[in-house]
């Protein structure tokens, strides 16, 4: 039977059960209380005695997904994986995306190689959808997954591509490195541009020159303020309330702004 996961009837329940798909059989791995005629959902595997079985067990990833996954061995031309089953599963060392330790956890996706086994790789560039949900200066989190040339490659949800230009990196990052980040630009083929959040002490100056920018391009008036509710203040400016009022703060304090409870303005004269 291939390996994957699969619709299966119970064809015997006892001693051990017996799963048919009408045409093959396969052996199910653990005891459970079942009847015949049942229909189960199975996932199939080797098991490290590469003895091909069934199990009712969901293993952390499946054919197709990505997921965070550990590193639990090193061989000779790879690594070893833990999905949750009884036998780990290989890494392929043209698989890696740079530097990976033991023990360390790295996002992933699971194949089937041309020798019918489970491998995984941290390949996954291709396996991310773009954009279909953000919007400029919406704030996300992702987890870095390549870094290349063009800077560090980020997995948003796990799920979106996204890219931070090398010119947009500040401080050492590795593969793996969880980050937050603000959508920067989207482009034309829906790919996604990030800048990377800074500690709120930084990052109060560029989201003040955002803030400033806006009220600009608005006719030198932005109807929100200390009163307006916080989801307004996120669907119009990308800001949570706190990082909001730091950056209307800083302007008022270098006599850009004139605030009021419910709209800001710039400052004449200034």
């Amino acid at each position: 039977m291939k390996l994957g996961r699969h619709k299966l009837t119970v064809k015997k329940a006892r001693p051990n059960v017996i799963l048919t798909d009408g045409r093959e059989e396969i052996e199910l791995k653990e005891k459970r209380d079942l009847e015949v005629g049942e229909v189960v959902s199975a996932f199939i595997y080797d098991t490290s005695k590469d003895r091909r079985v069934a199990t009712l067990d969901k293993p952390y990833i499946e054919v197709g997904e990505i997921k965070e996954l550990k590193v639990v061995g090193k061989a000779g031309v790879g690594y070893f994986v833990d999905i949750g089953l009884d036998k780990d599963i290989f890494l392929p060392y043209q698989e890696r995306a740079g530097r990976i330790d033991v023990g360390g956890s790295y996002l992933m996706a699971l194949y089937i190689d041309k020798s019918d086994r489970y491998c995984v790789t941290m390949n996954i560039k291709e396996k991310l959808k773009k954009n279909d949900k953000f919007k400029v200066n919406d704030i996300v989190k992702g987890t870095i997954y390549l870094l290349d040339a063009r800077g560090a490659h980020v997995a948003i949800d796990g799920k979106y591509d996204g890219l931070v230009l090398k010119e947009e990196l500040k401080g050492i990052y590795k593969v793996g490195d969880e980050v937050e980040a603000r959508i920067q630009r989207i482009l034309k083929d829906n790919r996604i541009t990030l800048t990377l959040r800074e500690k709120a002490y930084k990052q109060m100056h560029s989201d003040a020159d955002m803030l400033l920018e806006m009220i600009e391009d608005n006719d030198g008036v932005l109807n929100i303020g200390d009163k307006t509710d916080p989801e307004i203040i996120k669907a119009v400016t990308g800001l949570s309330k706190s990082a909001f009022k730091r950056a209307e703060g800083t302007l008022y304090r270098l006599r850009k702004i004139d605030l009021y409870p419910n709209k800001i303005e710039l400052r004449h004269g200034r």
